[in-house]
């Protein structure tokens, strides 16, 4: 058994964004958090939870169109809520159909997209293809129930998920990020 993982890292997205990350195994499973900012403008604020065995359980995020958290239901339902800005701007998500094995995806994340990569990443080869179904909030605000998510291991570290551009995620399932670094969160 190994060490559980406690590391801070920061890097850039090829739009010109800083992500700052944190990922830290616990006992219930793994925490990732993140914050996306292009100059002094925060993007969005993230809290991923994933659990023993790699498997989306919680989401809490924070953009400027609002609040969204999600959870899956052990009915293989996704149930949460979005909150927005106005007295009616509150939307429930009750009762979405959403597998044991299913992805949350969050658009613009690279938390989100390594949680994905690392939850497979001792069950898919290099070169390897899979659909898999899940949600992804869009850049837009909306939810979208996706039956199949192209997720595609094209190298050791090296993954797409969907059209979108590939990105790199460690053994350990660690983003790397362009100019990129990482360090502990213990002390020493």
């Amino acid at each position: 058994m190994t060490a559980p993982m406690r590391v801070a890292g920061w890097g850039s997205l090829a739009d010109g964004s800083v992500v700052t990350w944190t990922i830290a195994d616990g006992r219930k499973g793994r925490r990732w958090r993140e914050v996306v900012t292009q100059g002094s403008a925060v993007i969005h604020a993230l809290l991923l939870e994933t659990d023993q065995d790699g498997r989306f359980s919680h989401l809490e995020l924070a953009r400027a169109d609002g609040l969204w958290t999600c959870h899956p239901e052990p009915d293989g339902t996704l149930h949460g809520h979005h909150v927005g800005q106005g007295d009616a701007d509150v939307r429930h998500v009750v009762g979405w159909a959403f597998a044991h094995d299913d992805a949350l995806i969050v658009e613009g994340s690279p938390i989100c997209l390594a949680a994905v990569a690392w939850r497979r990443i001792s069950s898919m080869t290099e070169g390897a293809v899979a659909d898999i179904a899940g949600v992804v909030i869009r850049s837009a605000g909306d939810l979208a129930e996706v039956s199949e998510i192209r997720l595609q291991r094209l190298s050791r570290t090296r993954w797409r998920v969907g059209e979108g551009s590939s990105f790199e995620v460690d053994d350990a399932g660690l983003p790397v990020l362009p100019g990129g670094e990482r360090r502990p969160l213990e002390l020493a």
